[in-house]
């Protein structure tokens, strides 16, 4: 081989010839992933399920652990595609082996220090994913959290918040929205005067009232049992 040129002798002028980026095998950790699913999906489906119990015992988390390099990431953002979208799930994998196709949203949070998430980007991650995908309010949780939001960043609007953290993407708009939306139905409901609808204050302690006496205009709401709980304590990270 001495004196030739290898560069020439590994290289084409074939224009067909090109590179390309496949995700390989990681079957055993999809099959986990579905089993882990298909699982969940069977008990939430029970009828004596309740959401609401949080001392039920439960197994919903599946670690992959190893060294660094070895392919985590690159996984957890695999398996986020592959649930979004059939499409985009390797072939090699397979069908999941849930017999219907079921309603689910993955949200990929990166929970690493470098990424600098605390506990309020989780919750907006999550809110802004479901703004897109319900594309309504969801009144119980916005209340709080609109309460919550005016307590602990005072002058700061959650839009420009959105905006400042990079969370804005898509739903950023859309997610200020639906919580003013849910305020003015809820003043709407309890036939408050718009400019009480407007204070957060003010309606959220009307709100407790009606839901103490189980009002029949905030009946949607009553049926969050611990709303009334969570307005009258401190708009904190506890609550």
């Amino acid at each position: 081989m001495a004196g030739r040129d290898l560069r020439a002798l590994f290289s084409t002028n074939d224009r067909q010839v090109e590179a390309g980026e496949a995700f390989t095998d990681r079957h055993g950790q999809w099959q986990v992933v579905q089993a882990a699913l298909a699982e969940h999906l069977a008990r939430i489906a029970e009828p004596g399920f309740d959401v609401e119990d949080l001392e039920a015992p439960r197994t919903n988390i599946l670690n992959f652990h190893g060294v660094g390099g070895i392919g985590k990431t690159t996984l957890s953002r695999t398996l986020e595609a592959a649930l979004a979208d059939t499409g985009r799930r390797p072939a090699r994998w397979g069908e999941p082996s849930w017999p219907a196709r079921p309603v689910l949203l993955p949200v990929r949070i990166d929970l690493a220090r470098s990424a600098g998430t605390d506990f309020e980007r989780v919750l907006l991650t999550i809110r802004l994913a479901l703004a897109g995908h319900l594309g309504r309010p969801l009144p119980a949780f916005d209340i709080a959290l609109r309460r919550y939001w005016d307590h602990q960043h005072p002058g700061e609007s959650l839009e420009e918040y959105l905006t400042r953290g990079g969370l804005a993407g898509r739903f950023g708009k859309a997610l200020p929205q639906q919580m003013q939306a849910a305020l003015g139905d809820v003043a709407q409901a309890l036939m408050l005067p718009g400019s009480i609808g407007g204070a957060v204050g003010q309606l959220t302690g009307a709100l407790t009232q009606a839901l103490r006496e189980r009002r029949q205009t905030v009946k949607a709401l009553a049926g969050c049992a611990r709303l009334a709980d969570l307005l009258e304590a401190e708009p904190d990270v506890d609550a």
